[in-house]
């Protein structure tokens, strides 16, 4: 009876007799202005059930799901302690208890988005593609990102894989998610290299299958990494002004990558700079779109993402997360403009430099 939730009772005691010291760093909390959703009250919450004080009912169930995944909170941990793992495990003793989300199910079973971009590419391959949740726009971008780049044999992963099932352990399905990361390996048979456009399946890759048993032999990469120093030079400055740069929560603070997006970002732009918000690299802000979210609170989400961009608000945001670039284009509708990284650097390629 909630072995998975026991599993993390270390992570929980430590945050329930912790005086909230990462209550500053959460954006759903800071977004919802409510105590009920810090770090602490989840994981408090989390801990109670566990010692049987709290029943493990719908609004318990309903209220685990206010997160998204960032780490903001582990980053200011004096303990390094994980609550998005912890509360991934209560989740999975929710689904148990036929208490799931209907929303968060949908969200980790969505379709694969329409692609020709990644169903032209060849299967198999040293160098294989991982599309993730991307749209085809992305996906095509990507492609000739990485062709100008030199890689041109790049592939699609082989047995119809195209993302490394992420989404399940945030929805609570932490068995299905190790059975997948496994046809996952085998569609990546005879890779050296993986290429993530989604910062969340190199996450998955790198981190969250290691932690099942589960080892990818390749090398895996976020497409800035892979382009960043074969297309210096080969980047026209074509557009006007400044632009605020977000880190992605998956791509910067969980896989530490900073410098290559902003790197042939700034090359693309003319006479303008790259800004900042307040709160960036380790600290930066969270779009909102993480560990389904946004699909279980969609109004906490948009203002987790109007929050993040909040800091300079007359200027295009870029991020190279796909996954936020499209959410916060959502978050803002006509307001704001929300550039994908990959697309815009892939417009401002040098064509002459083939």
């Amino acid at each position: 009876m909630l072995r998975r939730l026991g599993e993390q009772r270390t992570a929980l005691e430590l945050c329930t007799y912790c005086p909230k010291l990462c209550r500053f760093a959460c954006p759903v909390a800071t977004a919802e202005a409510r105590e009920t959703v810090t770090p602490w009250a989840l994981m408090t919450r989390a801990h109670q059930v566990l010692q049987g004080r709290t029943p493990l009912d719908a609004a318990t169930a309903q209220i685990w799901e206010h997160c998204t995944g960032c780490l903001r909170c582990q980053r200011n941990c004096r303990h390094d302690n994980d609550p998005p793992m912890a509360l991934y495990a209560a989740r999975a003793e929710a689904v148990a208890a036929g208490l799931a989300s209907p929303a968060l199910t949908a969200w980790a079973e969505a379709p694969r988005p329409s692609s020709r971009a990644f169903e032209a590419l060849p299967e198999g391959g040293e160098v294989v593609v991982l599309p993730g949740h991307a749209a085809d726009e992305v996906v095509a971008a990507s492609v000739k990102l990485l062709r100008f780049a030199g890689f041109a044999a790049a592939g699609r992963p082989a047995r119809g894989v195209w993302h490394a099932a992420g989404r399940l352990l945030p929805a609570g399905r932490p068995g299905l998610f190790e059975g997948a990361a496994r046809q996952v390996l085998r569609g990546l048979e005879g890779a050296r290299l993986v290429v993530c456009l989604d910062p969340e399946d190199a996450v998955t890759l790198t981190r969250d299958y290691p932690r099942h048993g589960v080892s990818v032999a390749a090398a895996v990469r976020h497409l800035s990494e892979v382009v960043d120093e074969p297309l210096r030079g080969r980047v026209r400055p074509v557009l006007e002004g400044d632009v605020l740069y977000l880190d992605a929560c998956r791509l910067g603070r969980q896989l530490g990558v900073y410098d290559p997006p902003r790197r042939l970002l700034a090359a693309a732009l003319a006479g303008g700079r790259i800004r900042e918000a307040v709160m960036n690299r380790d600290q930066g802000g969270c779009c909102g779109a993480g560990a389904g979210f946004a699909a279980t609170n969609p109004g906490a989400a948009a203002d987790v993402a109007r929050e993040a961009a909040a800091d300079v608000p007359e200027i295009p945001v870029v991020t190279a997360g796909p996954t936020c670039a499209a959410h916060l284009r959502r978050a803002h509708g006509d307001t704001r403009t929300v550039h994908d990284w990959a697309v815009l650097v892939a417009g401002a390629l040098n064509e002459e430099l083939r």
